[in-house]
């Protein structure tokens, strides 16, 4: 019985997307759940504290202390809640129109998606297993994959953030049969426009909601409200992964989604990285797997009486704060419409000048005063406080580039290496080597105890797989040369040890085996090497530099030089030099 053709294609799409894109998303399902639910379970308190009218035109019930369910989206036996709204938006479904139509479809995948997330959760994960979730439903690898707007722009203002913010889409955006194009125009944008962009269209419907119900319009009122919570809980998930370390650093491409993008998101995210915000608030930020972990917090007390545990760390009560500021601003619109017949719309008082609208929505969207600001070598621009925070050495740092995230790229990175290969003996051996380093199965970046790198041995251990093409002298041939191709797979390995904080001895190493074809005859071979990476000790780290430089740098110097001997049972060794160029990282 053969395979199905079709089974096997969706094996290796779902091998290559586990290999290179997965695990691209800020916090995981769970996450995102206790965020949201966590917030309207504040902000649903607040409404019951006061006296507004919004609650009578909202269909919700408590079922537990922190959980409400949004009854009008009533379908089959799943409970949905804004904190389940904030877990599937971007991440399973693109549009929050599309999800709608899936959550009122009991037998829809989206229903499936839950339930796998519910199992796991209750044994204490998460989320689901990424393999499973991508089983389920192959698009779940395509979110991942291609869209970039989960993701800030790397080394832009937060005034640059913003310059793709189009006010006329946020009315458009009402009409259904545009969100789908809409949806793919802001997918190539990132995490703030399209927060702004859609909490902005949530903000115009909770207007109309409560303009409508001044006017005794009660059902019209209930379906802007209804679908205001919908595209702002759509909204609010991009307000989150923009507190996550991982999506703070990467740069923004379909190309580095299988370059580096995972692998950097992946190595902030559970490393962390320090970061301000327009509040002159300084915190370790973290990722996805890593929401409301305290790390080790008790070791910066003073004394045991200082150690307290509270249900939720500073930096999770940051992200909880920002989703029900958010949430806020709902309620504001709707009462405000509500009370006042001349209430101006906030889509009406945002700047016609492109120039002044990041100001504006920055000054007038409270949630943008908790969010890091994003790392750009520029501090001086008006974003980076627009409340009059104080602007400290400290704020300022936590805003420039990251000092060390190229070299932790360089060595995290899939990447794509060309070797010239020499000999190092008299018997004639040249040829060029192709290889791909993936992944990282064991690592070590760590600290000194004043926060530096000096003095630290860092290490890491991934994969590798290379394709040669060499001509050598045979032993077996008497005259000529001999014409070869090895394939070969293995571990590579980089030991760095840091002689200052910004300057470093490489050592790298790669053990593999494989094949060699030649003279139409195969043969076991194994060719352990062994290189060396010094031009950090003189300021030339290859990978701060473009690619147009990097390249005829490092075969002109050489920035890496590597030994190596080719083994095989019943041949004398060959002893060979290379000279490695990392094309793509």
């Amino acid at each position: 019985m053969g395979l199905n053709p079709d089974a096997m294609k969706l094996q290796l799409f779902t091998l290559l997307f586990l290999l290179y894109t997965m695990q691209a998303a800020a916090y995981n399902y769970g996450e995102h759940k206790a965020i949201g639910d966590r917030a309207f379970a504040r902000f649903i308190a607040g409404l019951q504290a006061g006296n507004q009218a919004l609650p009578a035109y909202m269909d919700f019930e408590k079922v537990a202390e922190y959980d409400y369910v949004l009854t009008g989206f009533a379908a089959g036996n799943t409970a949905i809640t804004y904190g389940v709204l904030n877990a599937l938006s971007g991440d399973h479904e693109s549009n929050p129109l599309l999800l709608e139509e899936q959550i009122r479809n009991s037998k829809s995948v989206i229903h499936k998606i839950i339930a796998l997330h519910n199992q796991y959760l209750e044994l204490g994960y998460t989320a689901a297993p990424d393999g499973k979730l991508a089983k389920l439903d192959i698009r779940y690898a395509l979110f991942a994959a291609s869209n970039l707007s989960h993701f800030y722009e790397y080394n832009k203002t937060m005034a640059q953030q913003l310059r793709h913010f189009d006010t006329a889409l946020i009315r458009l955006c009402q009409s259904p049969g545009l969100v789908a194009g809409i949806f793919k125009k802001l997918d190539r944008t990132n995490a703030i426009n399209m927060y702004v962009t859609l909490h902005g269209v949530a903000m115009d419907l909770a207007e109309q909601g409560g303009s409508l119900a001044r006017q005794g319009r009660s059902a019209e009122a209930r379906t802007r409200l209804f679908y205001a919570l919908l595209f702002n809980a759509f909204a609010d998930h991009f307000l989150e992964d923009a507190f996550a370390a991982g999506h703070l650093v990467v740069n923004r491409s379909v190309l580095a989604s299988f370059t580096n993008n995972k692998a950097l998101h992946d190595f902030y995210c559970e490393h962390g990285c320090t970061v301000t915000n327009s509040k002159g608030e300084v915190w370790h930020a973290y990722g996805d797997g890593q929401f409301n972990v305290s790390h080790h917090a008790w070791q910066q007390k003073q004394s045991l009486d200082e150690i307290r545990y509270n249900p939720y760390t500073p930096e999770a009560e940051r992200v909880i704060e920002a989703v029900y500021r958010s949430l806020i601003d709902i309620r504001n619109a709707f009462d405000m419409a509500y009370v006042n017949p001349g209430y101006i719309p906030f889509v009406c008082s945002i700047p016609a000048d492109p120039r002044r609208q990041p100001q504006f929505l920055l000054d007038h969207i409270p949630a943008l005063a908790l969010v890091p600001v994003p790392y750009h070598a520029g501090t001086t621009n008006p974003a980076l406080h627009p409340g009059g925070g104080a602007d400290t050495a400290g704020i300022r740092k936590a805003t420039l580039p990251l000092q060390h995230r190229n070299f932790v790229r360089s060595r995290v990175a899939n990447s794509l290496v060309l070797s010239t290969i020499g000999p190092m003996e008299d018997r004639y051996y040249r040829g060029l080597d192709f290889r791909v380093n993936a992944g990282n199965f064991s690592r070590r970046f760590a600290y000194n105890s004043k926060g530096g790198k000096k003095g630290m041995l860092d290490y890491w251990h991934g994969y590798t797989v290379s394709y040669s093409w060499v001509q050598y002298d045979a032993e077996e041939v008497q005259q000529g040369k001999t014409d070869a191709r090895y394939v070969k797979l293995g571990i590579r390995s980089n030991y760095d040890y840091w002689v200052s904080d910004r300057k470093f001895v490489g050592l790298y190493s790669y053990a593999e085996a494989g094949l060699q074809f030649s003279d139409r005859k195969a043969r076991f071979i194994f060719t352990p090497s062994a290189g060396i990476q010094f031009a950090s000790l003189f300021n030339l780290n290859y990978y701060n530099m473009p690619i147009w430089l990097r390249l005829p740098l490092q075969y002109l110097l050489p920035l890496k030089l590597r030994l190596g001997a080719l083994l095989s049972p019943g041949y004398s060794p060959r002893y060979f030099s290379a000279v490695d160029l990392d094309i793509l990282f």
